[in-house]
């Protein structure tokens, strides 16, 4: 259905010829609430959705529903119906270990007592209890808190421009300064996971790979630890103390 552009619009929404007066509005409003509303005779919420647009619209003197509406309209609530899950944006370091989100959801409520301008359009703050290891593109049940209900999920996983989550598992890219591509050796990379120890062969190629398994997201009920696949790219060597230049030979020396 079209959006409602003008006040014609709206009065032939609500059932009315000409522009009433407010009370008349909201009772045109109720009296459309009981054949329109999804709950209760079977009406869709794009036909629920016009119908308080067309109420808002002609008693626009309410800065409260003018908010709830705006607020409204961010939501596509027959997606929302439809595939009964709200979306979710969590960080990796969310889906790694869990933790806890807050999100305001659009609620559709039907208030028997309708107080003037009272919009239908509720929201609810929801403070989310996060597991770990949850998956991108998921659809999963979580609890909130102060909340007896579970709440339907899709989980969209935001790993920033260094990392990339497939599957259980996550791909990077780890910066290695020259000498350790060359000579090889042991080196310290920072991953999503942690500071990670890594041996470097000799002669090892700029943009070859490493796996680390079982350092990707980590197993559930139904699902295994991933791994973690770092791609090394050279970078230039930095300057190092004469002494350390000396251990790391006579280390190398040894082996």
């Amino acid at each position: 259905m079209a959006e409602l552009k003008t006040e014609a619009e709206a009065l032939e929404e609500l059932g009315l010829a000409d522009m009433a007066p407010d009370d008349a509005i909201r009772c045109a409003f109720r009296q459309r609430l009981k054949q329109v509303h999804p709950d209760l005779n079977g009406g869709t919420d794009t036909q629920l959705r016009r119908l308080i647009l067309a109420r808002d619209m002609l008693i626009p003197d309410s800065n409260i529903s003018a908010k709830r509406t705006d607020f409204f309209k961010q939501f596509d609530i027959e997606q929302v119906r439809t595939d009964r899950a709200y979306a979710l944006h969590i960080s990796l370091h969310q889906a790694l270990f869990g933790g806890r989100i807050t999100m305001d959801v659009p609620a559709l409520e039907f208030a028997e007592a309708d107080p003037p301008l009272a919009s239908l359009i509720e929201t609810r703050h929801l403070h989310i209890i996060l597991p770990p290891g949850l998956r991108d593109e998921s659809v999963v049940s979580l609890t909130c808190d102060a909340n007896p209900r579970q709440w339907l999920f899709r989980i969209h996983i935001e790993a920033g421009s260094e990392c990339r989550v497939w599957g259980d598992d996550i791909w990077m890219t780890a910066r290695v300064e020259n000498r350790f591509l060359r000579g090889g050796g042991q080196t310290t990379i920072e991953t999503p996971q942690g500071p990670q120890h890594i041996n470097i062969d000799p002669r090892t190629p700029s943009g070859a790979s490493l796996r680390l398994r079982g350092q990707g997201l980590p197993a559930t009920e139904t699902a295994p630890a991933g791994d973690m696949h770092i791609r090394l790219e050279a970078c230039p060597d930095s300057v190092r103390p004469l002494g350390r230049v000396l251990t790391d030979f006579r280390q190398r020396w040894a082996s």
